[in-house]
């Protein structure tokens, strides 16, 4: 009897590993699908952007984004638009800045050299 218990024991562990291995590859499946997409539910394009449904409902309403409402009740959006909408703001690096510092400061010698102040 003790040997048909481990026997359960291991049949036991064995299915749930490979329970587990499932839920790992649905995960990646719907990772892959998930990118393959371009419009996406208000659900979908609030976990793309890491936010919360009630903080994208509400930049909607203030009209802080671009979306859809085909039929004037479910919003939806284009990824490449939210994508654009992200990128429009980017901030600069420090590194970033000081080159362009140094670019800039540049610029207003050569200027000077050439009208010779």
């Amino acid at each position: 009897m003790s040997e048909n218990k481990k026997t359960n024991v291991q049949k036991d562990t064995d299915l749930h590993q490979q329970v587990e291995e499932l839920k790992e590859r649905m995960k990646a499946m719907e990772n892959i699908l998930d990118n393959g997409k371009e419009i996406l539910t208000v659900e979908e394009a609030a976990k793309f952007m890491g936010i919360a449904r009630s903080s994208l409902y509400k930049m909607t309403s203030d009209q802080l984004i671009p979306f859809y409402r085909p039929n004037g009740k479910m919003i939806y959006f284009e990824k490449s638009e939210i994508l654009a909408w992200i990128r429009r703001n980017r901030q600069s690096s420090k590194t970033e800045i000081q080159e362009a510092a140094i670019m800039h400061e540049q610029k207003l010698g050569m200027r000077s050299a050439q009208t010779g102040r």
